[in-house]
């Protein structure tokens, strides 16, 4: 778009329109994958041990962490660089992913007998280095899903997701049914992985990738993602943690029961993290480029709506987070209940904070993003000790679910500096957190 373009209605109108489309195919998606996910989940937990899902919880927690410890943020820049879309920056960055995907498999490999040692799993050894595999795999994905991305074209990406999510949980089933062993779900995400990629080449339009070595691009996506490299690094200790910590002081058993909780209490989040990633960051990133007066309508305009989704998640699972287990799982699981529900009240306030968060990316400003993230991991290690110490494993559970309220704090100076915190909205959501603690502390009691 020209610069005598910008601000023009029309222009206007077409983000908005490609904003609102791209959030139905988001949201349809995901919760057609989420239906996927939920009944597959159900299947398999059925079929497998508790020890099953700590374990992949363990490998797949060590697969994100090596991710995070080399994220350039590569794709990220393919959204928000002016040379976004020129065949020798895309091509350099594709270049990147598939040395960076080489290595985290190499990494893989190293980590994995010290990581058995250290955990007492000897079948580790074997499930890292193959479930690496993936990292190789999804190297290779086609630069064709971000530039979609960058022009909310998400109507394809969309159905990618949800027929590879479909196909991974059919083929894990199946395995399961037969082998009744955690290899069903490696075998899963590798094939998953592999369609995704195969598709993502020839299933959407644009020219092929290859490889390309320009100094120019290099640079760039350098200085974008030098703060992205280390907020990565830290906010794998933040985002894994839990499990890295519930996995050495207790067992995999509770470590596959908390990560069902888990997973279940932040499906409000994951909406949020959707609708972010690909409809908001990419939108964000256009207004600041073309209209950034615009910006702070846009982005209260859509906390309103992503706020009110959380919290319809949060009610449910709150209100009625042990019957929900109880009618979705078998006895081997009931602990999962509890964990449901103070989970949920945690995942609330961190809602609060990361719908503000893809504004810092989208404005270049990767060291505040890390700053934010290295406060949010300190006060996470120590909410999580402190509670272990003073009530054992429910306690690293409320702990848990506290350091995202203290972080909000963190979040709203931030933003306030920047003249983008939105306490007219933010306190309606304080205050039913606030009511749903009480009532569930007096519940428990």
């Amino acid at each position: 778009m020209t610069s005598d373009a910008r601000g023009h209605p029309e222009n206007q109108t077409s983000l908005k329109r490609r904003a609102i489309q791209g959030s139905l195919w988001t949201l349809g998606g995901y919760g057609a994958t989420q239906i996927f996910r939920l009944g597959g989940n159900l299947v398999l937990t059925r079929l497998l041990t508790p020890d099953a899902f700590g374990l992949m919880a363990l490998v797949q927690t060590f697969l994100t962490g090596l991710q995070l410890f080399s994220d350039f943020g590569v794709l990220p820049n393919l959204v928000h660089s002016k040379r976004g879309e020129e065949p020798n920056f895309l091509n350099t960055a594709w270049t990147l992913q598939v040395i960076r995907g080489a290595l985290l498999w190499l990494g893989a490999c190293l980590l994995a007998v010290p990581i058995a040692q250290f955990y007492r799993e000897p079948l580790l050894t074997q499930l890292l280095p193959i479930t690496g595999l993936t990292a190789i795999i999804s190297g290779f994905a086609s630069t064709k899903l971000a530039i979609a991305n960058r022009h909310l074209a998400l109507k394809r990406l969309t159905i990618l997701e949800i027929a590879t999510t479909f196909l991974s949980l059919l083929i894990m089933a199946a395995l399961a049914w037969i082998y009744r062993s955690v290899w069903a779900l490696v075998a899963g995400n590798l094939i998953g992985t592999l369609l995704k990629t195969i598709a993502s080449h020839w299933w959407f339009k644009g020219e092929p990738n290859r490889f390309c070595w320009d100094q120019s691009a290099l640079k760039e996506i350098q200085q974008f993602g030098r703060w992205i490299l280390v907020s990565s690094i830290i906010g794998f200790w933040a985002l894994q943690s839990d499990r890295l910590i519930l996995g050495q002081l207790l067992d995999v058993r509770f470590l596959g029961i908390y990560t069902i909780a888990l997973n279940l209490s932040s499906l409000g989040e994951q909406v949020v993290e959707q609708v972010n990633s690909k409809v908001l960051f990419p939108s964000y990133a256009e207004l600041i480029r073309e209209r950034p007066e615009a910006l702070y309508r846009n982005l209260r305009s859509a906390r309103i709506i992503l706020l009110l989704l959380s919290t319809v998640f949060t009610l449910g699972f709150v209100l009625g987070g042990t019957s929900l287990i109880n009618l979705l799982y078998d006895e081997r699981y009931r602990e999962a209940g509890w964990i449901l529900r103070i989970l949920s009240i945690g995942l609330l306030g961190r809602v609060l904070s990361t719908t503000y968060g893809d504004i810092l990316i989208a404005r270049g400003m990767t060291f505040t993003t890390m700053t934010l993230t290295v406060t949010g991991t300190c006060i996470q290690f120590t909410m999580m000790l402190f509670g272990y110490f003073l009530g054992g494993y429910p306690g690293i559970i409320i702990g848990i679910a506290a350091t995202e309220w203290i972080t909000y704090i963190v979040y709203a100076f931030c933003f306030a500096k920047l003249s983008l915190w939105q306490p007219e909205l933010d306190i309606f959501v304080i205050a039913l957190a606030a009511g749903l603690s009480t009532a569930l502390y007096f519940d428990i009691n």
